[in-house]
């Protein structure tokens, strides 16, 4: 049978997305347990069965990020803005790796790194590509309908007849009249709730208050413990609109939300991070905040207002307000140093004890069924 070989073009193509998503994978894998067992095409050149059996031991994070900071920078030069009229593919293949995807995990790395400078480096290459910006209204940024707009860099996309997720179903709130049978898995604390100002539009993606299809009042409890009276349900947490989307058309299982991986607002509060580090309350740093700040219309910062530390704070603040349930949280208080203070304050606050801590819990325990298998991923000091 005849074959096809693919071209050089098509080959480096092919590998810049491979390697994209190979950062993706080591970036996560590094932000929830440190040091990973590295497999590279060289280790797969020479595999064999002793080479699966050697049980290696894991790699360094210096060594992984230099992979990926080579992988990110070659990827960045080869692929495309976007695939629009593309020689590779047949449509515009929103959500596959592009340039602009691999310069911002780059900077996304160093920003774990700390390495303030890469960081504005970087991020002023995303933003001088002049494809990205923030969307107009951060509601809308999250409906189902729309899968995919300025501010998406990278994302998973879905369809809720082939491919749908779960997302509605987890984030849904119980009893509600019209988004029915969801679980409520993942909601906010009320505190968090209220840190919002009541101008931000973003404190209204929530479901704090409705007559459920069960006949009763969901609300928050006037006060910690409080009974609710007949006819009412005090809700421990408030659920979000950011991924149950009440406006949907088709009440089914499965949605076809989109899950951002990496999108602009990010970038513009990493490049606010990096420039307050190196300029404390550097004016540019005020402007990208209140940029991400006013498109939900929430209260601006008056640069005067702050030193470099408070403003540090803001920013993380911020980074809250504007990226809940993208994953985030966690790897910014570990960089900002604020994962044990603020986690063991939620802690007290709802009756357990402060148990983190730091850097004992900066990473999670290897899963036991792999320290199983290969005793090199060595649990004793975590």
């Amino acid at each position: 049978m005849p074959t096809t070989a693919i071209t050089d073009a098509e080959k480096k193509q092919f590998l810049s997305e491979v390697k994209f998503l190979r950062a993706v994978a080591y970036s996560d894998l590094i932000e929830l347990w440190g040091p990973v067992i590295l497999v590279t095409e060289e280790d797969v050149a020479k595999a064999d069965n002793a080479a699966y059996l050697s049980k290696p031991a894991p790699a360094p994070i210096a060594k992984i990020d230099s992979l990926l900071i080579s992988d990110l920078e070659n990827s960045a030069n080869v692929l495309p803005l976007n695939y629009v009229n593309s020689p590779f593919y047949n449509s515009n293949d929103v959500g596959r790796a592009t340039k602009g995807s691999a310069l911002t995990l780059l900077a996304k790395l160093y920003l774990r790194e700390k390495n303030w400078q890469k960081v504005v480096d970087v991020t002023k290459q995303v933003m001088d590509l002049n494809v990205y910006s923030l969307y107009s209204s951060y509601a809308g940024l999250f409906l189902e309908s729309n899968k995919w707009c300025q501010e998406n860099i990278f994302s998973v996309l879905s369809d809720e007849n082939v491919n749908g997720t779960e997302l509605l179903n987890h984030f849904g709130p119980q009893n509600h009249p019209t988004l029915t049978d969801r679980w409520d898995y993942y909601a906010v604390p009320w505190d968090f709730y209220h840190t919002y100002s009541d101008q931000d539009d973003r404190k209204k993606m929530f479901f704090t208050y409705f007559k459920g299809s069960d006949g009763l009042i969901y609300m928050e409890a006037p006060s910690p413990g409080a009974v609710a009276p007949p006819g009412y349900s005090y809700m421990p947490d408030v659920a979000t609109r950011k991924y149950a989307d009440s406006t949907r058309q088709n009440d089914t299982y499965y949605d076809g939300h989109s899950v951002d991986i990496l999108r602009y607002a990010d970038v513009l509060l990493s490049r606010a991070e990096a420039l307050n580090e190196i300029t404390p309350v550097s004016p540019e740093a005020i402007t990208l905040i209140n940029e991400v700040k006013g498109r939900s219309h929430a209260p601006l910062l008056v640069g005067s207002n702050f030193n470099q530390s408070t403003l540090r704070d803001a920013i993380l603040q911020e980074r809250g307000w504007e990226l809940y349930y993208e994953g985030k949280r966690r790897a910014d208080l570990i960089r900002m140093d604020k994962y044990d203070v603020i986690e063991n304050a939620h802690l007290v606050r709802i009756g357990l004890p402060a148990s983190i801590v730091m850097p004992k819990n900066k990473y999670f325990p290897y899963p036991q069924n792999q320290v199983n298998i290969n005793p090199n991923l060595d649990n004793s000091g975590r």
